[in-house]
Order: structure tokens, then sequence, then C-alpha cells
């Protein structure tokens, strides 16, 4: 993160203009990617979900100082709650089309 001089404070301040405007890092560009590959079956389904998962972890991961690490198990996390959610939904879903034919 660049920071800027605060010459009141006589310190430097970080910016979050600033901050946001960086680029993202590389290594969390290929974590991202890897848990992408990792989840490829819902991309059908359920892509859009799995980007705001994604979005939101990376979001959460940069205000730590170890996003790297923190990124990871947090993206793993919530994605794999949004593949066990798809999952019980199919299962419903196949469920109720079993009794409809039944009946």
């Amino acid at each position: 993160m660049k920071l800027k001089v605060n010459y009141r404070a006589g310190r430097f301040t970080p910016t979050i203009r600033v901050a946001l405007a960086e680029p993202c890092d590389e290594r969390l560009k290929q974590l991202r990617a890897s848990i992408e590959t990792e989840f490829a079956h819902l991309r059908d389904a359920r892509g859009h979900l799995v980007k705001l998962a994604l979005n939101e972890a990376e979001a959460l991961a940069m205000q730590t100082s170890f996003p790297h690490l923190v990124f990871l198990t947090l993206a793993q996390e919530k994605v794999g709650a949004i593949a066990l959610w798809h999952q019980r939904r199919t299962a419903l879903q196949r469920s109720e089309s079993v009794q409809a034919f039944a009946a």
C-alpha cells in the first residue's frame, strides 16, 4: 500500500483511495484461480455465487496482515458452503420430482 504524507501529524498515513487503486497481488490471483478450478463443477449452476464469495474473501483478507494465508482458508470455507448448499438443493429438487411423479 502506498503511503501519503500527513503534514499535520508529521507521519505517513495510508489512504483508501490509493490502496484501492493498487493492482491485485499476483499470488492472490493464483490462489483464486486454483479455488475456481477446485470448484469448477459449480461454475455452470452457481458461478455468480462463487465469484461473489471469492470477492468477499479477498476483500476481508486484504484487511489483514497476511492476506495470502487468510484468503485461501476463507475462500475455501465460503465456496465450500456454497457447494454444500447446492448439493442439498439438488437433492431436494430430485426428491420433489420423484414424489410428484409417484403421485
